[in-house]
């Protein structure tokens, strides 16, 4: 299962992955709070929280469902024909 993941083109991939998950949940810290900032100051601590569980949750959502459809051995849709 695992043997994909050790070769140098899965090696590679693996730390492109990494990056592009340290780099957009970077992203997401900076645009939730400048996003809550906007909010009462009471409430800002809320938002913030709010703002991550929910980006937290959308993420894993597109893991399972890139898994869901690397792990598909027929077509869903077929177009012209």
């Amino acid at each position: 299962m695992f043997e994909a993941l050790l070769t140098p083109e899965g090696i590679i991939s693996l730390f492109t992955l990494t990056v592009l998950e340290i780099v957009l949940g970077i992203d997401n810290i900076i645009f939730i709070s400048i996003v809550a900032g906007r909010l009462p100051k009471e409430k800002q601590r809320f938002g913030r929280m709010l703002g991550m569980m929910i980006a937290l949750v959308v993420r894993i959502m597109l893991l399972f469902g890139i898994t869901w459809i690397t792990s598909l051995d027929e077509a869903i849709i077929v177009l012209w024909g």
